[in-house]
């Protein structure tokens, strides 16, 4: 089956782009050939992401304007596909990733754009395709990571002069598109926790902390159990296998390891740079509007209690949820042993100064393990979690009482 292409070649930028997109939505409903990919690639790289030279087989970069463009060309798009499959293949085919694709750099660069803006205008149509796509590529993986990567220095590294709808929009996501905020939060997190990297975890933004709490707390509004939509949440006309993964390991080390943070200003952040998200307010939930300066130590752990807490009560709300959850690994086992090798690394070179900082990570390390435990949402081959546990240079009360448990069973 032959593809006309001869209306897209007479087309100029950017209406080639929105031709593009159509012409590949008829390509991608034809039935399965081999020609036809090459078709699909055809098209993107010349009409619709334009990083193709015509006249060779090089890869270019596109400027900063036209890139806007394209941005601008696919949320109008996707934005009004109505059929979630059809939207979500055209999605996953568009920013498919390979490390051996000189194009991926550059359409992760667009997408990382794409969902930044559709946040700020309310693009569910977009934010769900992305949520899908995460799960797809994996929430873990470096691609995903390299997308939020952008949303962390549009959302959470502001000047003082940032419009104030952009902390409106943050506020809004729970409720608007859960799948993807908890896909979202899985993704930012593991940017600073680096579960399973064998490295211990950097201080995240203080801003990007009290949001992460401010959606996990439930808001008025926020649909309940939010950690665990991508375990609950219908993937309607999709067939690909996708394994979700809740955003439970990489917050427990986030929580586990902020004794030890040393310094409580945000390790990513330049220094003297206020952030204009405002601060969670403890009382009501709701956002501060007042610049959030640098957080006293107190503060701080107050926040990762708050946290850390908003995980305990996720990890018991499991049992409520089961009958609709996708899998019923809630927390891997591999996971969990990465964040207690890298609590051994932080005790074994840390000094005595550190005791007490020592008997809060140790308890919220162990507290997380005996619910999970308690609400089944740890499950498999645990023999090296308990190995792991078994290797921590010190013990406290809690710590022993997790062993004690094990010995028990």
């Amino acid at each position: 089956m032959s593809v006309d292409l001869s209306e897209l070649k007479r087309s100029d930028f950017p209406s080639c782009v929105r031709q593009g997109l159509r012409k590949l939505e008829e390509v991608l409903h034809m039935p399965p050939a081999v020609h036809l990919h090459d078709v699909q690639q055809h098209i993107m790289d010349q009409f619709i992401f334009c990083c193709k030279d015509s006249s060779s087989s090089k890869i270019r970069a596109v400027g900063p304007v036209e890139e806007l463009v394209v941005v601008r060309e696919l949320g109008q798009h996707l934005g009004k596909i109505v059929d979630t499959a059809s939207r979500n293949s055209l999605f996953i085919t568009l920013f498919h990733p390979s490390s051996h694709d000189p194009r991926t750099p550059h359409k992760l660069r667009i997408l990382s754009a794409l969902v930044s803006l559709a946040i700020a205008t309310h693009n569910v149509s977009v934010l769900e395709a992305t949520a899908v796509w995460m799960q797809q590529v994996g929430c873990l993986s470096g691609w995903s990571g390299e997308v939020c990567r952008g949303l962390v220095q549009d959302y959470f590294q502001l000047s003082p002069s940032s419009p104030p709808h952009f902390a409106a929009a943050l506020r809004a996501l729970p409720s608007m598109a859960p799948l993807f905020t908890a896909n979202l939060i899985t993704t930012l997190s593991q940017l600073y926790a680096k579960v399973g990297s064998g490295e211990v975890c950097e201080c995240p933004p203080e801003t990007l902390v009290s949001t992460v709490v401010w959606w996990l707390k439930g808001a008025p509004g926020v649909p309940p159990h939010l950690a665990l939509a991508p375990l609950t949440h219908p993937l309607q006309g999709v067939s690909l296998a996708m394994t979700a993964v809740p955003p439970i390991a990489p917050l427990m080390k986030w929580c586990v390891e902020a004794p030890f943070f040393e310094n409580t200003e945000n390790g990513s952040e330049p220094q003297g740079r206020k952030s204009s998200l405002p601060k969670l307010m403890e009382a009501e939930g709701l956002f501060e509007k007042s610049m959030l300066a640098k957080a006293s130590p107190s503060e701080s752990n107050d926040l990762y209690s708050q946290l850390h807490l908003s995980i305990l009560q996720t990890l018991q709300n499991v049992p409520s949820v089961r009958a609709r959850m996708t899998q019923k690994q809630v927390l891997c086992p591999k996971h969990v042993t990465s964040v207690v090798d890298a609590v051994c690394d932080r005790i074994r070179s840390c000094g005595s100064e550190y005791e007490e900082a020592v008997n809060m990570s140790l308890d919220r390390l162990a507290q997380t393990i005996l619910v999970a435990l308690h609400t089944e949402s740890l499950s498999g081959s645990l023999s090296d979690m308990w190995d792991s546990l078994h290797r921590i240079p010190k013990h406290n009360r809690l710590i022993s009482t997790l062993l004690t448990t094990r010995e028990a069973r």
